[in-house]
């Protein structure tokens, strides 16, 4: 049994169950917020119910300081954070990897594998977070566009700064799968390039796809946390000047982590209840990222027999 495979999906659908139907099950929605009042319990005692207020019974997660239930911000801001990651994964791999695929496969000479390491390592090396924010920093802060309109734009940037890198991934997979015998045996017998991506190199790399499209979500649920740090926020940044706050307007939890940072040591729950949604995530999808590369190279392992 593949044990970190079937804790990785416990765990993502889990999440994703959450974030699908938990606002079914929640207690508050956006709507609700809590008030300042005063409270007098059947003993006579008073007390001022000042938000923020801590997890409870009436709020698990408890709320903001504006007094809106944590939970439901958690759960409106999932569908950002989780959805908007595995779709940017998802045309990633679709068009570097099928790019890859193509000008692995067609390529006409087979270069050094020291000129192949230096121009892998020059794409990796670059940080995309800058790109990304030296993109959108001018037009993220306080935007006349929608939530949704800004949340499309950040996915455009983040999937073409991020084919790249998987063109050149996808292209030295293909290569080392065009050099093995079974695919020189077909083009031998007369199987043109076409016949080869169809019959052989689809089917014996649909592996490296799906691993490849699981990294990809953990990669880019980490950008959503790096551009979080700098205040750019998916789904755009409300910037209030007095005093000077930056706020995330969809909720989405790299968003909900940053503007809760100065939470530390009072009112924890503010930064360690999103921080710790937004980890099991990005753990749910690491563990099957491991969990099938284990699963396929067990599946593939060649063993000797006497």
């Amino acid at each position: 049994m593949n044990k970190t495979l079937l804790a990785g999906l416990l765990i993502t659908l889990v999440i994703v169950a959450a974030s699908l139907f938990g606002r079914y099950f929640a207690p508050h929605d956006l709507s609700e917020h809590v008030e300042i009042e005063y409270v007098v319990d059947e003993n006579g005692k008073g007390t001022l119910l000042v938000p923020p207020v801590p997890p409870g019974a009436e709020h698990p997660f408890g709320t903001d300081k504006a007094g809106y239930d944590m939970m439901a911000k958690m759960l409106a801001g999932s569908h950002y954070t989780i959805f908007l990651s595995l779709a940017v994964a998802f045309c990633r791999v679709a068009v570097g990897g099928m790019l890859g695929l193509l000008l692995g496969t067609f390529a006409k000479e087979r270069k050094t594998r020291t000129n192949r390491a230096s121009v892998g390592n020059l794409l990796n090396g670059i940080p995309m977070f800058i790109l990304v924010w030296m993109i959108l920093v001018g037009i993220s802060i306080n935007p006349s566009a929608s939530n949704l309109e800004m949340a499309l734009l950040l996915a455009a940037v983040l999937t073409i700064v991020g084919i790249p890198p998987l063109v050149f991934t996808m292209r030295e997979k293909t290569m080392v799968e065009m050099d093995k015998p079974f695919v020189l045996s077909a083009i031998a017998l007369g199987a043109d390039r076409w016949r080869v991506i169809r019959t052989h190199l689809v089917p014996h790399m649909k592996e490296s796809f799906a691993i490849a499209f699981v990294q990809e979500i953990v990669l880019v649920a980490g950008l959503f946390g790096s551009l979080a740090i700098f205040d750019i926020f998916v789904g755009g940044t409300t910037m209030n000047r007095d005093p000077v706050e930056y706020i995330s307007r969809t909720n989405e939890w790299g968003g909900l982590i940053a503007q809760a940072r100065d939470h530390l040591y009072a009112r924890q729950w503010l930064l360690l209840i999103p921080l710790a949604a937004y980890v099991l995530y990005i753990l749910g999808m690491h563990l099957i990222s491991v969990g099938l590369e284990k699963s396929y190279k067990e599946r593939f392992r060649k063993v000797s027999h006497v």
